[in-house]
């Protein structure tokens, strides 16, 4: 039977489909969703200790049940021969998943064999990063945004792929790609000072001070804000990517900052509502709205009302109205 092929950066590379025994597979440290577990020394790790890294992402055991639940492992793994056995490429997660559950049904044929994708020596390492930006960048069935920014990160600067590469591969904006890359170092960074493994979730913390001008303009000018956020990320005073979306009027007040640096991100936004009553009310975000767009109307409006546009005039005079009744029964002069 003649081999599959793939096309990957204008070329056709051969692959054989077949069922591969569990028992045969070796788990692959250079695997981007294994990285960023064991820093530095993939070359040091064992294959038991690679299974135990792996299996104690939480992922993996809902994948293991998940497994379970289907009956075995039906979407192929990646793999490339290494004389008797097979090098995983793509796939760790769900091996060790089924590993471990062949360790509790050990007679079970539903999970003694994966389906995979088989590549001789053919698969350069290029080739490999351009396949799993394509099934989990661009794809549905996406990594976690840390491990796509890690791969993105490879991509640009491994392999050289430009913005413009990146932007058509991927199917993402310059604009992302940007934020990702910056957001990616920023995390390393951070990492190089804190680096527990479950840092690694800060992730979403860097990428939303990145998605944000006035955030990242802060960050990456001034070495003592950076030097805050990382305590106030490493503290857990800001602990979610919605706390950050919500930052930039905390840092421009200096008693909401204090509150911040002594209690935390609920307290800090406690200050900024009580200052500000349009942030936690729909009723007062309305009148701030409405009185800006009136202090600055067009003159095309005022000569419009001047002209006496009747539903314009109406639109006011209810305004007025509403604002009076509003002061009446809340018994107040204004």
């Amino acid at each position: 039977m003649p081999p599959d092929q793939i096309r990957l950066q204008g070329k056709d590379v051969p692959f054989t489909r077949q069922s591969v025994p569990v028992k045969s597979l070796k788990l692959d440290p250079k695997n981007p969703r294994i990285q960023f577990l064991i820093g530095q020394r993939a070359e040091t790790v064992s294959e038991a200790e690679l299974d135990e890294l792996i299996w104690d992402k939480d992922a993996v055991h809902a994948l293991s049940g998940s497994i379970l639940q289907n009956g075995g492992v039906y979407e192929s793994i990646i793999v490339q021969r290494s004389g008797e056995k097979f090098l995983v490429r793509e796939g760790n997660c769900r091996t060790v998943a089924c590993k471990r559950l062949l360790e509790l049904y050990p007679n079970d044929s539903r999970f003694m064999n994966i389906p995979a994708m088989v590549f001789d020596g053919a698969l350069a390492e290029e080739d490999l990063a351009v396949l799993l930006a394509d099934m989990h960048v661009a794809s549905k069935i996406r990594w976690d945004a840390y491990e796509q920014a890690k791969h993105v990160s490879d991509l640009s600067n491994l392999y050289g792929k430009s913005y413009e590469w990146l932007s058509n591969h991927l199917r993402l904006s310059k604009s992302k790609i940007q934020e990702l890359l910056s957001a990616y170092r920023a995390t390393n960074e951070f990492l190089t000072l804190y680096p527990a493994p479950e840092n690694v979730k800060k992730f979403s913390l860097f990428h939303e001070v990145m998605k944000k001008k006035e955030l990242r303009e802060v960050f990456q000018g001034d070495a003592q804000m950076k030097k805050k956020f990382h305590e106030l990320f490493q503290t857990g005073k800001i602990y979610d990517s919605k706390q950050v979306r919500s930052l930039a009027p905390i840092l421009k007040n200096a008693e909401s900052m204090k509150a911040l640096e002594k209690s935390g991100f609920d307290e800090a936004n406690k200050v900024i509502m009580r200052n500000d009553p349009a942030l936690e009310s729909d009723l007062f975000y309305a009148v701030k709205n409405a009185t800006e767009y009136l202090k600055d109307a067009p003159a095309s409006e005022i000569q419009d009302l001047k002209a006496g546009n009747p539903q314009k005039l109406i639109m006011l005079r209810n305004l007025m109205r509403s604002i009076e009744d509003l002061a009446t029964l809340a018994e107040l002069k204004i």
